[in-house]
């Protein structure tokens, strides 16, 4: 019987004989989350619907946020499904390959319906939507993923977190890297490279703003995540999350960051479903499965639909905010059913093309079956 993805998203897969349903409610929570912030966040439908859902509106604008969520459970679930296999030079280029196909195409393609939606909307929506025309070295620049790098100007909402997930991904695996080929497998290179790294960013490099384009400023939010399979799988003893959550705590009290306190709490719940067995169990919803499913490909989708609904609200002059409501509304139900098509025909394919570039394994580089321990 073939093995079908419970957890995927622009991460590496595990099997559906170790279903990890709390991971899955997660992103599906955070997915709609985010859906709702950007929604909130930009004009004109937000603007309309203000006298009818203001408050509400306002409130998803300043505080439903939960990149955090992605990047916790993303770490956790690297350190599950990467680091119990051996990681010499060949695995790192096929896993390469691998995250660009699966993390990459998808939003190359969402790049394409970001750009037909602007097409669509640009002389009905204001340019802090559609911005300026797009140019050849910004496509460029969205290619390698280094837009935030390079300052250019990002294609769509939420194209900031793909940048970052990459870069963190080809970090993790480079260290397993150095790992195997260094350390001879002795050394936990993840962890050793990892506190350090985590703590200068704690203290320093995430205090300043302007270097967000950096997978170092996102990194102990990542590093929770590895943290948390370190202490449930390998050392199977709490010590280390609870050191690591008390440099979360020092950091808030150093500078009060809300990220870190998001993180922190999203932690928490992760260990305690992963120490205490309930989150392969819970929840079951078929809905909630459903969405985390999809949760990925509802990222990356949301917004052009948002911009296409926005746009056509306004050829419509449908300015109430009744119907500006209606018009959210709306957009988030054909976000989510597009977002079943795109995982459908173009996420799954995705991923599928990457394990056939890579000598049509069916294993990801890097990934070991959850049954035999990470």
């Amino acid at each position: 019987m073939p093995m079908q993805s419970v957890i995927e998203g622009g991460s590496t897969v595990i099997p559906a004989s170790d279903k990890r349903y709390f991971i899955t409610g997660l992103r599906a929570v955070a997915a709609v989350i985010i859906a709702w912030h950007h929604f909130a966040l930009y004009p004109p439908l937000k603007e309309w619907a203000a006298p009818l859902l203001g408050h509400l509106l306002d409130w998803l604008a300043d505080h439903a946020r939960a990149t955090q969520v992605f990047f916790v459970v993303g770490g956790y679930v690297m350190a599950l499904s990467m680091s119990g296999r051996d990681w010499r030079l060949p695995a790192l280029g096929r896993y390469v390959v691998q995250r660009y196909c699966r993390l990459g195409l998808p939003y190359l393609a969402a790049m394409i319906l970001v750009c037909l939606a602007y097409t669509y909307g640009r002389e009905w929506l204001p340019e802090e939507i559609t911005g300026s025309p797009v140019s050849l070295p910004q496509v460029l620049a969205h290619l390698f993923f280094l837009q935030g790098l390079l300052g250019y100007e990002q294609l769509s909402a939420g194209f900031w977190f793909v940048c970052i997930n990459f870069q963190l991904a080809l970090v993790y695996a480079g260290s397993l890297w150095l790992r195997d080929s260094l350390g001879r497998g002795r050394i936990n290179m993840p962890l050793l490279l990892g506190w350090p790294a985590a703590a200068f960013a704690l203290f320093h490099f995430n205090l300043d703003g302007a270097l967000d384009g950096w997978w170092l400023y996102f990194f102990p939010y990542f590093f929770m995540g590895i943290v948390i399979h370190h202490a449930v799988r390998q050392a199977r003893s709490p010590l280390q999350f609870w050191l690591y959550a008390l440099l979360l705590l020092a950091a808030m009290g150093f500078e009060w960051r809300w990220r870190l306190l998001s993180a922190l709490l999203v932690g928490l719940l992760l260990w305690h479903a992963e120490w205490r067995g309930w989150g392969a169990r819970w929840p079951q919803h078929k809905a909630v499965l459903e969405l985390g499913r999809i949760s990925y490909s509802l990222f990356l989708v949301h917004f052009p639909v948002l911009v296409f609904v926005g746009a056509l609200w306004t050829r419509l002059e449908l300015y109430s905010p009744e119907q500006a409501a209606l018009g959210l509304l709306l957009a988030f139900v054909c976000s989510v059913l597009l977002a079943q098509l795109f995982h459908r025909w173009v996420e799954q394919p995705a991923a599928a093309l990457g394990r056939r570039l890579t000598q049509g394994s069916t294993s990801p580089a890097g990934y070991v079956p959850a049954w035999k321990g990470a």
